[in-house]
């Protein structure tokens, strides 16, 4: 028994030793990955500097890119979509900046501004569209581009900054209509959104190590995986979109208090093939094909709040138009700017 004895005590003094060699080793890896990512988050503006001006809102900065120059044609201002920022739309706005001025800027949190101190909120974002306006000294009213969420950002600033919008363009915009009628599948659709893991994942290192590997193959050429990943899938940029996403409900609920947009000029641009996913998420052939039609169907009541509206239907596209189609979303835009002039 004595025997025994003595050869459990020394198995359990192996295992004791085993596991505190693991803990040490996972607990260096840790620091060590912690450290890696403080230095090259400030680092980053020296090695990937921005790609417009910092501009101060008070106690932190917001990237804003300007380019082209003044013309007879109001500028143009791109408010991106959920966890996209200027960089994705920096093929659109060359474009443009050929006929007129066109600014693009990342959301607090996003690319190379710094988040705010609250954290996200939707009065926040509008706040700072309007003091990146003032900044920027360009003449207003503009024209508003607003894809994905950045719709619902869009036509709250045009409602509360009426004198400062010309007119809209919505890309493939979330609303207030597809999530009355669409409940249960937004309920699982936000369920796949969560970012605890990818905030984790950025903070000790590793989605700056590995995110090339979780790059889309369907990223259009002038995009740089290594300044993406670099600059804008960063700690801050995860819990960021985070409660961006959490907050996208309340977002939409807000626009049922905003009045018509009148007779000013507004343009509904949409893909032909919605991309919903919905059969992913554990919905049927059928279900997945009734959404995709509550979508469009959601699309084209955005026209009514204008009196002078267009519906485009994209032919080839995924949701991310500025991708897939931008000669579409450029041809949107100009003519809303000439109508205007």
């Amino acid at each position: 028994m004595k025997i025994k004895y003595s050869i459990i005590i020394k198995l359990f003094r192996k295992l004791k030793l085993i596991g505190l060699v693991f803990i040490t080793v996972v607990s260096l890896t840790l620091i060590a990955g912690f450290l890696y990512e403080l230095i090259s988050y400030k680092n980053v503006k020296n090695k990937f500097p921005p790609d417009g001006q910092m501009v101060d809102v008070g106690n932190r900065e917001i990237h804003m890119n300007i380019q082209g120059i003044k013309t007879n044609l109001p500028p143009v201002v791109i408010e991106t979509g959920t966890g996209s920022w200027s960089y994705d739309w920096s093929n659109v706005q060359q474009e443009l900046s050929k006929h007129t001025q066109v600014i693009t800027y990342d959301r607090a949190g996003y690319g190379w501004s710094d988040p705010s101190p609250n954290g996200f909120s939707v009065d926040t974002t509008i706040e700072d569209l309007s003091k990146i306006l003032e900044s920027s000294k360009i003449d207003t009213p503009v024209i508003l581009v607003g894809h994905s969420v950045g719709g619902i950002y869009s036509r709250l600033f045009a409602d509360r900054y009426p004198e400062k919008v010309s007119g809209l363009v919505l890309v493939d915009s979330r609303n207030e209509y597809f999530s009355e009628q669409a409940t249960e599948y937004n309920n699982k659709f936000f369920e796949t959104q969560d970012q605890t893991m990818n905030r984790i994942l950025s903070q000790i290192g590793i989605v700056r190590l590995i995110g090339k590997n979780m790059f889309s193959d369907s990223i259009p050429d002038y995009i740089s995986a290594e300044k993406y990943i670099n600059v804008h899938w960063d700690a801050p940029f995860f819990k960021v979109l985070g409660e961006e996403i959490k907050e996208i409900k309340v977002s939409e609920k807000l626009l049922k208090d905003t009045q018509s947009l009148g007779d000013k000029p507004l343009t509904i641009v949409t893909p032909i093939d919605v991309e919903l996913m919905a059969v992913e998420l554990g919905f049927s052939e059928q279900e997945a094909s009734d959404l995709n039609k509550k979508w469009k169907d959601s699309q084209k009541r955005l026209t009514n709040l204008s009196t002078n509206s267009k519906f485009v239907l994209v032919p080839n596209s995924s949701h991310s138009v500025m991708y897939d189609q931008p000669e579409v979303i450029i041809e949107s835009i100009l003519e809303t700017a000439d109508e205007i002039n």
